[in-house]
């Protein structure tokens, strides 16, 4: 009786009980097989959505419609390019029925196995209660993604780590299970053969700091007091990337206050589990370095070393004056966080350190607390494998963005014209309308006209997210909402978004994520988040930057505006150019920093240069084509496994995949390459129609989202979204090549 309810596309899953308030006979949940494939289909979502929403089409509807796109569209009538186009029309038909009414796509944005424990930890040292069937269902999803050596991975396609198996056993037994239960005994056997908790990273250490079972004096000095020095220093955190920093800001609160939780029996009996040796006998100072070398991916630096040494020291004789004055620094930015927000946060981790940090400072009758609560189940995510944490709040604006500007391509949007005109609503409702409040006291970049990744209320603008949401609006004022009456983002709203844009150029050409560069790159020598890489500055990306200049060019072209920052644009879309050749390895590929992985960064890279006038026989385009080619399988499709965003070179997936496939179409498709060979395309065009499923859906493969270079995340919606948009793109090709 599992039912989502949306808002201006927050998504909040609820368990619909009886009228006396009883728990109802479940429905079926669709089945999960983990050893089949450890990324669930988001069938639960899909199957309750689309029953009442999805009218297939008939063979004499999908007829009619075939006819009148050929002969509106002037498109291609043999047997071959009909079959295609009705196989794109079912797609496009499954897909919008998938669409909320507030005009988003709702999807999976799962992956990481580290966030669910926060939550948990969070909520029983405040006190806080989920729902009986939140349980239920948590602990379904935890079981369903133990390994079979008997712990869990950083995210679910990886081995198990004791980051994972620790938080995730603490996790367990916090929901009831009993350490009798075989899968944990499993589980602690690894624990104990990997040395006891005290292993753990230096993320973990804190959150079992935080439930009392690890002392704080066993984690390295968060040193509080560093956000008082002057803020022309290099090392001064506003000058860290956002999650960096918003994640480091309540745990130094944390630290500086020593926030621990009730010392229950449970705790009392993990403190016994999750050791080798009686608690009281740990010297933990000792073990402030102690991890489990498999799981380094980030080996602390000399330097960092040095500095952990000098703080840890600190500790020992701080000033109670300077550190109060810290932590009511880092209290006053942590509530300015909540209120910029509306108490989402940027993301998981902060939310819940933050909430911690509320509860611990205000009291659980604070409204600030409430607030905080009341914001819970933003994160959590049901799918068939059982309800977990997003990686964020959904990636509502990310996934429609794409969405509509696949089905504007195809040349097929006018016939799905409410689902266009929804998802122009989604667009309206959630670009940024104006700078947070007291945005310079608390480092925040301008926001107004930005759109974030996920919702209005989340409120923090991205560069590449803004991009496609100028682009979606753009294209849709193009295809769909021609009247300039129902524009509701005017000119000055894209205005807004142009000059949003510009300010994220960084001095080297390219665009970061939510701010400008703000640090030197030597700052990672000071990374002291043992299993993630590249978190300590907003770098400049292929794919922001790819994102930001077609954002611009299309904006540039638009018949509709009068010159706005011209020459400014002009300039910042040739340094854009410069950036993104310069990222390009000598084989031709690009890395990508946000998707798995030279596939993806192929497809921004080309699309990105192509719409900057670069000639598809330019040497880097050429290179480009070269290096996906080089990739190819036999039977016509790209499949890269995640390790290739850990290693950073290509590794290949077992066996080709959709997403893969349709990325490096699309790049393949942009450079022109069919007027070379068009055997390449249209064999990876063959494979994604072979592979879709009768009623135009396609089977989840796998995980496909990366971030910090080792951890893996869904997108569930990719799945639909790029193979459509591929084959649109295919289909419009065809159309030019005919005439």
């Amino acid at each position: 009786m599992w039912r989502l309810f949306t808002d201006r596309g927050q998504q909040v899953w609820k368990y619909l009980r009886g009228k006396e308030g009883q728990s109802q006979v479940a429905e079926q949940l669709p089945v999960y097989d983990a050893a089949k494939n450890p990324n669930a289909g988001d069938k639960v979502y899909r199957q309750l959505q689309a029953l009442p929403n999805f009218k297939e089409l008939s063979p004499s509807e999908l007829s009619s419609l075939t006819s009148k796109a050929q002969r509106e569209l002037g498109l291609a009538t043999d047997d071959e390019s009909t079959k295609t186009l009705q196989q794109l029309l079912k797609g496009f038909n499954y897909y919008q029925s998938l669409q909320m009414e507030d005009g988003h796509w709702p999807g999976d944005y799962g992956g990481p196995m580290f966030l669910m424990p926060g939550v948990l930890i969070t909520l029983y040292v405040t006190g806080v209660e989920l729902e009986e069937e939140q349980k239920r269902e948590i602990i379904r999803y935890l079981w369903n993604h133990q390994s079979p050596d008997g712990g869990w991975g950083l995210h679910i396609e990886e081995p198990c780590t004791m980051f994972g198996t620790v938080l995730t056993y603490i996790s367990l037994r916090l929901l009831g299970v009993p350490a009798s239960e075989p899968r944990l005994t499993e589980a602690r056997k690894f624990i104990h053969a990997c040395g006891g908790a005290m292993a753990c990273p230096s993320w973990g250490k804190f959150w079992l700091s935080v439930l009392g079972v690890y002392e704080w004096e066993g984690v390295n000095s968060l040193f509080p007091e560093l956000w008082l020095f002057p803020e022309f220093l290099p090392v001064h955190p506003w000058r860290w990337w956002c999650h960096c920093r918003m994640v480091y800001l309540p745990m130094a609160y944390c630290y500086g206050q020593r926030v621990t939780g009730r010392l229950t029996p449970l705790v009392l009996a993990l403190r016994k589990e999750l050791y080798l040796v009686p608690y009281e006998s740990i010297n933990f100072a000792a073990h402030r370095d102690t991890i489990n070398k498999a799981e380094l991916y980030t080996p602390p630096t000399a330097t960092l070393k040095v500095l952990n040494f000098i703080t840890n020291s600190y500790e020992k004789i701080h000033s109670t004056f300077f550190r109060k004055k810290a932590c009511d620094f880092l209290l006053e930015y942590i509530h300015a966080e909540d209120s910029q927000t509306k108490y989402v946060d940027i993301g998981p981790v902060n939310k819940f350190i933050n909430m911690l940090s509320v509860w611990h400072a205000c009291g659980p009758d604070s409204k600030q607390f409430k607030a905080h609560v009341a914001r819970v189940n933003d994160y959590l995510w049901l799918s068939e494998d059982g309800m977990k944490c997003q990686g964020y709040n959904g990636s509502q604006l990310w996934d429609t963005s794409f969405a509509l500007q696949a089905y504007v391509e195809s040349g097929l949007a006018p016939y799905f014209e409410p689902a266009m005109r929804r998802g122009y609503h989604y667009l309206e409702i959630s670009q940024v309308l104006e700078d947070v409040e007291d945005r310079v006291k608390f480092y925040r970049h301008i926001s107004k006209g930005g759109w974030p990744f996920s919702t209005r209320d989340h409120g923090w603008p991205i560069s590449d997210c803004t991009a496609e949401g100028l682009k979606a609006t753009l294209t849709l004022h193009d295809a769909v909402v021609t009247d300039k009456k129902d524009q509701i983002i005017d000119a000055q709203r894209c205005f807004d978004a142009v000059n949003v844009l510009l300010s994220f150029q960084n001095a080297d050409g390219g665009w970061a994520t939510y701010e400008n560069t703000r640090g030197p790159a030597w700052l990672e020598m000071i990374n002291p988040a043992e299993v993630f890489g590249g978190i300590m500055i907003d770098y400049s990306y292929v794919e922001c930057t790819s994102a930001s200049m077609q954002a611009l060019i299309a904006f540039r072209k638009d018949h509709r505006f009068p010159a706005h920052r011209r020459a400014e644009v002009d300039r910042s879309i040739a340094r854009g150019v410069e950036f993104i050749k310069a990222k390009q390895r000598p084989d031709g590929s690009w890395y990508g920093s946000w998707a798995v992985c030279f596939t993806y960064a192929a497809w921004f890279g080309v699309d990105g240069l192509i719409a900057a006038g670069e000639s598809p026989n330019s040497p880097t385009i050429q290179k480009a084509c070269e290096f996906l080619l080089s990739k190819q399988r036999e039977d016509g499709g790209w499949g890269e496994s995640y390790k290739a965003c850990v290693t950073k070179q290509y590794v290949a997936k077992e066996e080709s995949q959709v997403v893969n496939t349709a990325w490096a179409a699309l790049a393949l498709m942009k450079a022109e390459y069919y007027k070379i060979d068009r055997k390449p395309i249209e064999r990876a065009i063959r494979l994604l129609l072979a592979r879709q499923m009768h009623n135009g859906d396609w089977e989840q493969e796998g995980i496909s989202g990366v971030f910090n270079g080792n951890c893996m995340i869904t997108y569930i919606n990719y799945r639909n979204i790029f193979p459509l948009w591929a084959i649109g793109r295919w289909l419009q090709i065809n159309k030019k090549t005919n005439e």
